[in-house]
């Protein structure tokens, strides 16, 4: 079987790549035109900047096709197409927390004006966007490998995404939310369940993170914050038994945050 050279794999390469760059290429043009659109007429920024995160997600998308593409043509992991997928995800986020605060512990009255203005937005879209979100995440990771130096900065991210993924759910929709036969019905349900899930998911993280790598109080601090606002959704939902078995592991870390302050200050 006959060995392709080097120079002829570069070639294969970019014929194969050439199709996704054009369309990175375009997306970041039609960027450039919404945010033009959104200076001009701010009071309709919300559902644009909406699009725009989605926009990104396509961006990252593309840019991770690109790495595996070179993975199979070059042998070789493309660490410049995966840094710009990193930055088009960071981006989505920045684009959501600009229509409803990236805040984990806002009330939901802190940015309900906010989720108002997305109106135009179905329960169904939203859901998909976190959804996307999520995977595009985990992707992202799964590229990078399990070794990389971005292991612990994907915490952040990922807690980022729990925290929009919450403040995009209308919860007094969500929390009377009972009519099967209505189009938001299916959505707003799975996206209470998937918001519940990325908060707890978002502490056990950063607990770990604490445990594992960084003995900061503030990451056991930022666990406590999360749990504490995945309590008060199981409440708000009536969850109470939910709510309670997350109080008692909020407790418990809070209890570690103290020992470990009284730790501290014994030592100085």
């Amino acid at each position: 079987m006959l060995k392709s050279s080097n120079a002829e794999k570069q070639q294969y390469y970019q014929k194969r790549t050439a199709p996704f760059e054009a369309l990175i290429k375009g997306f970041f043009k039609k960027e450039e035109s919404i945010i033009a659109e959104c200076r001009a007429d701010p009071s309709t920024a919300a559902p644009k900047l909406f699009f725009l995160s989605e926009l990104m997600l396509d961006i990252a998308s593309n840019y991770l096709v690109l790495n595996g593409i070179g993975q199979a043509v070059l042998n070789t992991k493309d660490e410049e197409s995966l840094g710009n997928a990193k930055k088009s995800v960071s981006k989505a986020l920045i684009y959501l927390q600009n229509i409803v605060t990236g805040k984990v512990d806002a009330t939901f009255s802190e940015y309900e004006e906010a989720l108002s203005e997305l109106a135009a937005v179905d329960a169904a879209r939203r859901y998909q966007l976190v959804k996307k979100l999520g995977l595009s995440i985990s992707l992202l990771k799964i590229a990078y490998g399990s070794n990389t130096k971005w292991r612990w900065v994907f915490v952040d991210m990922e807690a980022h995404s729990a925290a929009v993924s919450k403040n995009l759910l209308d919860l007094k929709k969500a929390q009377s939310n009972k009519d099967p036969s209505s189009a938001d019905y299916e959505p707003l349900l799975y996206h209470s369940h998937f918001a519940k899930k990325m908060l707890s998911d978002a502490a056990d993280r950063f607990h770990s993170r604490y445990m594992l790598a960084t003995k900061s109080k503030e990451d056991l601090w930022k666990a406590g914050n999360f749990l504490s606002a995945l309590r008060r959704i199981h409440l708000i939902f009536n969850e109470r038994d939910a709510a309670e078995e997350v109080k008692k592991k909020y407790d418990s870390w809070i209890a570690q945050l103290g020992a470990e302050t009284k730790k501290a200050e014994t030592k100085n």
